[in-house]
């Protein structure tokens, strides 16, 4: 990437503020960066060497999560499609790929997935720490014993286990990308340029293969298509501006500033709460990093094999 054009989007991005960053932080099985740091070693394993490639991949390894930063219906509902287990609705994008770009995109959006892809280690049953719960899911229980008490003290209520452990996941993911961030310093940068640099083709691909499919919930196929392009792009915006987050000496004041917001959304809780929840995150980031340190990058390299052999069993190739 020519520095002119980083320079130009990092002001763009720092411009936004704040605001931005808040919408950053959804939900994924992993976060953007560690997707990321998997679709490069998928990347680099293949011996590919074309940039775009590598962008349009990265960004399609995250793309899956479009839906997932909106907890109301039918977002809600099209999450729940991609993100199905017993069904291989994310290969719908692979088959409807025809150019190199759309390609590359759609192996990225395929490894992503929760059936066999790269969100199943995480949520459904881990390679080498959580068979049978995921990875994430098994560290987040761990953490919500550790941390549930001062959570449930700083809301003033007792959350149910299954939330509480839901709370938690967000914060082990958060905590798993800042230990890929001290791998791979730059993988902030490459969000930004992956967001920046994807296809143009993105939005139509992703609107013939699932305007049908989410026509009924949303009225009508012309609806749905709207719904995904509203969607992507801003899916695309909070990418580069978590990407920026993750290039800032105070990265994990962002990023927890982020996750509260979200919080006080998942939890229901009245607005200006999101200030007694910052601590906690941040508590909570700093905690699941101390827990995933030990064997997370023996699970990624684990989920890195997993899935390419997964991918060429079902004629996902590149």
């Amino acid at each position: 990437m020519k520095m002119t054009m980083m320079r130009k989007v990092l002001v763009v991005i720092w411009m936004t503020g704040l605001a931005l960053i808040l919408t950053a932080t959804a939900a994924f099985a992993w976060n953007a960066a560690t997707h990321a740091y998997i679709e490069e070693h998928f990347y680099k394993k293949q011996g590919q060497v074309e940039i775009a490639d590598l962008y349009n991949r990265i960004y399609g390894a995250n793309a899956v999560d479009i839906f997932t930063d909106n907890f109301t219906s039918p977002y809600l509902d099209f999450s729940a499609f991609l993100h199905d287990t017993s069904r291989e609705n994310f290969l719908q994008v692979w088959q409807l790929a025809a150019s190199r770009d759309e390609k590359a995109f759609a192996y990225g959006f395929v490894g992503h997935n929760n059936t066999w892809g790269m969100d199943s280690t995480a949520h459904v049953s881990g390679i080498t720490y959580g068979r049978g719960q995921g990875y994430i899911i098994a560290k987040a229980r761990v953490l919500a014993a550790m941390i549930g008490p001062s959570l449930e003290s700083q809301l003033g209520q007792t959350l149910p286990d299954n939330v509480l452990v839901d709370v938690c996941h967000y914060l082990v993911e958060s905590g798993v990308d800042f230990l890929v961030r001290a791998k791979d310093p730059a993988i902030g940068n490459k969000l930004i340029a992956a967001a920046l640099y994807r296809s143009n083709a993105v939005p139509a691909l992703l609107i013939n293969a699932y305007k049908d499919d989410f026509s009924a919930l949303a009225g009508s196929p012309d609806n749905a298509a709207q719904i995904i392009a509203t969607a992507e792009g801003n899916f695309r915006f909070s990418m580069m501006g978590y990407g920026w987050a993750l290039t800032q000496d105070n990265a994990l004041d962002l990023v927890a500033d982020g996750l509260a917001s979200i919080g006080v959304k998942y939890l229901g809780l009245p607005p200006g709460s999101e200030a007694a929840l910052v601590p906690v995150a941040k508590q909570g980031i700093a905690a699941a990093m101390m827990l995933c340190a030990p064997d997370f990058e023996k699970e990624l390299k684990a989920t890195t094999g997993w899935v390419n052999g997964k991918l060429s069993a079902a004629g996902v190739t590149w």
